[in-house]
């Protein structure tokens, strides 16, 4: 997507669903919002909000980068999206989608807002009832582009629907961590330090993770796991945690992972399936930190260097523990490989890219018809 109209986008609208609480989808607003004013864009950003979660996280840090940030209780609906299209007057309005079925299955899609729409579509594999596929097929046909946050999420968006709108792959981009927050060369302190970020949901895996601490000690390795995040799994994650050495698994709650990362020495990534990009392994690769994931299509995205990724084919805890000591034992070679990899998707490379999709279809290039 190399090519560039000769009249830039100046003026975006961003309208955002929040299910719950903060997690990558909003991390991915708030680098793209901060980063588009950074570039000279007017950017302004609606939030509709189900439940009070992490609302009040997203709007801080929003506020902070300077952008004008309006929240919303309750789900999407035509009458704040209208005033706000009115206060900014944009030239794009910009959905992003933590689920294909945000706003109402794509109704509000449907509406005649008179702009180019562009969505990011996050999580693109996500099955629904008849009705809501059926609506937001009919979406699909009125979106100018949709971007997907990988290839993996590019292949989902041609699978769900029968017609899919022009899709565009604009991976997620990170910051480079500064140098003073960047993970120090070193081989892995004396006990190892272990993260996990996430939701404590089933399809993150992280049920899993105490077993591969319990297989990690059981072969000599000295090391402890904190856990970062919440979810419907924390009473059955604490009592496994229970289980294997006391202090060797500390649940955190949630949090800001920045500080966590500087203090890391391996990411464990154990979802079962992800539909879109997976942005705590991209902050960790951009801190440093080398990751240890499991096999599914959104990881490969990551990156082909297995020094600074290890993909796990199996689902065993004793492979998994395997990766994870050979990955301590290659330290600090597999944390300066991690930075080369991050290198290659910053967050000034997204917002280069997503300026690109503001800039075709704001000049009718790439819309359907």
């Amino acid at each position: 997507m190399g090519e560039r109209s000769a009249a830039r986008v100046q003026r975006v609208l961003l309208v955002h669903e929040l299910p719950g609480g903060f997690g990558g989808a909003e991390r991915y607003l708030q680098a793209l919002a901060g980063s588009l004013m950074a570039d000279g864009v007017e950017v302004a950003v609606l939030v509709f909000v189900r439940e009070q979660g992490g609302a009040a996280l997203l709007a801080e840090r929003l506020e902070a980068a300077a952008v004008p940030t309006t929240v919303v209780q309750g789900r999407g609906r035509p009458g704040p999206i209208r005033r706000a299209i009115r206060a900014s007057r944009p030239e794009v309005l910009h959905w992003t989608f933590v689920d294909p079925h945000a706003f109402h299955g794509a109704a509000l899609l449907l509406l005649p807002w008179g702009l180019p729409l562009v969505i990011t579509e996050h999580l693109p594999m996500l099955r629904a009832g008849r009705h809501r596929r059926i609506t937001r097929d009919l979406a699909n046909r009125r979106m100018a582009m949709a971007i997907v946050v990988g290839a993996a999420g590019a292949e989902e968006v041609r699978r769900a629907w029968p017609h899919p709108p022009p899709t565009t792959v604009v991976d997620n981009g990170v910051p480079l961590a500064t140098p003073s927050a960047r993970r120090p060369p070193v081989a892995a302190r004396r006990p190892a330090r272990l993260l996990f970020v996430g939701r404590l949901t089933d399809q993150k895996g992280v049920l899993e993770l105490p077993a591969v601490v319990a297989a990690l000690a059981t072969g000599g390795r000295d090391v402890a796991l904190r856990v970062l995040g919440e979810g419907p799994q924390e009473g059955e994650l604490r009592e496994l945690a229970g289980r294997v050495a006391k202090g060797t698994i500390e649940l955190l709650g949630f949090g800001d992972p920045a500080a966590e990362l500087a203090a890391a020495d391996v990411l464990l990534v154990p979802s079962h399936w992800e539909g879109g990009f997976p942005l705590s392994a991209r902050e960790a690769l951009a801190t440093g930190v080398p990751v240890v994931c499991s096999d599914i299509p959104p990881h490969h995205d990551l990156g082909e260097h297995a020094a600074a990724v290890r993909v796990v084919a199996s689902r065993s805890a004793d492979e998994w523990a395997t990766a994870v000591g050979e990955v301590l034992d290659a330290l600090p070679a597999a944390g300066a490989a991690a930075l080369a990899v991050a290198a290659g998707a910053t967050v000034e490379h997204m917002v280069a890219e997503t300026r690109v999709v503001y800039d075709r279809v704001a000049s009718g290039r790439g819309t359907p018809t």
